[in-house]
């Protein structure tokens, strides 16, 4: 028997038990399905992190007050002030291993756009923030020197805020008043994603740093820096270069803990991807474990159509046929059982990411090389839970096979 002919035996085989053959597909049909899922959401995390950290700009570090600590977090000391400042940044900025430097105020007020109002998180920049993030301005201008410089009352609002309070009109030059102070709107922010503290870019809004309606310690005060480094191949030695320096600015010796903490993005990144990677892993096993179950379930039923055909299999052998052609007739009807079931359950996850896709709250990924993991693994579990059953069929002896009703 050739391929053609195995694969038509196992057609007409599976459609003389319709209702046989879609219970036992059943099994499979969930397990791909469960699995291709399950791929795609990991893939889909995957995907989620690198866009956002592609929003915060390549080759970042931030620098923060407090002691680090094991695990990348940071921890303020009992009665520490923060103590990183403007200088600075303006010191960081001049390392040979950095781009630039851009420090931050952050702060939590509510604004006022004429008869509407909303509660929202500001941050006080300079013009190399905008820079260093990769940030857009799409209509009016972006911060510049002379705002920071001034102190000038300008802000620079996200699209999504320009939309809800501005529907119909143009944003750029209204008064918007944040902790009663008016500020002027001189730009609106284009693009997605979200900054460090997890606001969407279309809610960002900007301010002049040295304009930051915030009431600190002491003037020149900022709540973190951030950094981009020349090359990501030199991120460590960056990494030493900026500790080197504040450590000297801020007179640490010795032993001395730092009184600030620097965080690597390019490690967060790379944290996210072995989440993803585990979470693929992990819900992976999960669907092929349904797979499992169902490939145990064709071997059941396979065994179960050995016994019920005994007599067809001792004809086929008093005619001419070899056990190696009763072995790959029953072969290939496991195959083709998974192989369809397969197909139906890629069919099933496709429409599932589809679904998720529309809702607009999270993508999920159905690559190609998903669809090839289906129909290996489809072939695979039906060659090795369909071997055991075709095996037995092709031993049985055609004298017994006939003897029996």
């Amino acid at each position: 028997m050739n391929a053609a002919q195995v694969f038509l035996e196992a057609l007409r085989s599976l459609n003389a038990n319709r209702l046989r053959s879609a219970l036992t597909m059943l099994g499979v049909v969930i397990g791909i399905a469960s699995v291709l899922m399950m791929l795609s959401v990991g893939d889909g995390v995957r995907n989620f992190i690198d866009k956002e950290l592609s929003v915060l700009g390549s080759n970042q570090l931030i620098v923060q007050p407090g002691t680090p600590v094991d695990g990348g977090g940071v921890r303020r000391r009992s009665g520490e002030v923060p103590n990183l400042t403007v200088d600075d940044a303006r010191a960081l900025a001049k390392l040979p291993s950095l781009k630039g430097a851009a420090p931050a105020l952050q702060g939590f007020f509510q604004l006022q756009y004429g008869d509407s109002n909303s509660n929202q998180t500001v941050l006080g920049v300079t013009p190399a923030m905008i820079t260093l993030r990769n940030w857009r301005v799409e209509s009016g201008v972006a911060l510049d020197e002379r705002d920071v410089q001034a102190a000038n009352r300008v802000v620079v609002i996200g699209s999504k805020l320009a939309q809800t309070h501005y529907a119909g009109r143009d944003p750029l030059g209204q008064v918007l008043r944040m902790d009663g102070q008016p500020f002027t709107i001189i730009g609106v922010m284009g693009g997605s994603g979200r900054t460090l503290d997890g606001t969407e870019l279309g809610e960002l809004v900007l301010v002049p740093i040295s304009a930051m309606p915030l009431r600190l310690a002491r003037p020149g005060l900022v709540h973190y820096i951030s950094l981009q480094v020349k090359d990501a191949s030199g991120m460590e030695d960056a990494k030493l270069d900026v500790a080197e320096l504040l450590r000297d600015r801020h007179r640490i010796t010795g032993d001395k803990l730092d009184d600030f903490a620097i965080t690597d993005l390019a490690s967060i990144a790379k944290t996210g991807a072995a989440i993803g990677t585990g979470l693929s892993l992990g819900l992976g096993v999960i669907g092929a474990i349904s797979l499992l179950v169902g490939g145990i379930g064709i071997m059941n039923i396979m065994l179960v159509s050995v016994s019920e055909r005994v007599r067809e299999i001792g004809i086929r052998m008093a005619i001419g046929a070899k056990p190696r052609d009763v072995l790959w007739q029953f072969l290939g009807e496991a195959v083709l059982l998974c192989v369809l079931g397969g197909l139906i359950g890629l069919g099933l996850a496709a429409l599932g990411v589809a679904g998720v896709n529309a809702t607009g709250k999270f993508e999920m990924v159905l690559a190609f090389k998903h669809i090839l993991v289906a129909v290996g693994f489809a072939s695979a579990v039906g060659i090795f839970f369909g071997y055991y059953p075709a095996r037995r069929a092709s031993k049985l002896l055609p004298i017994e096979c006939l003897r029996q009703d």
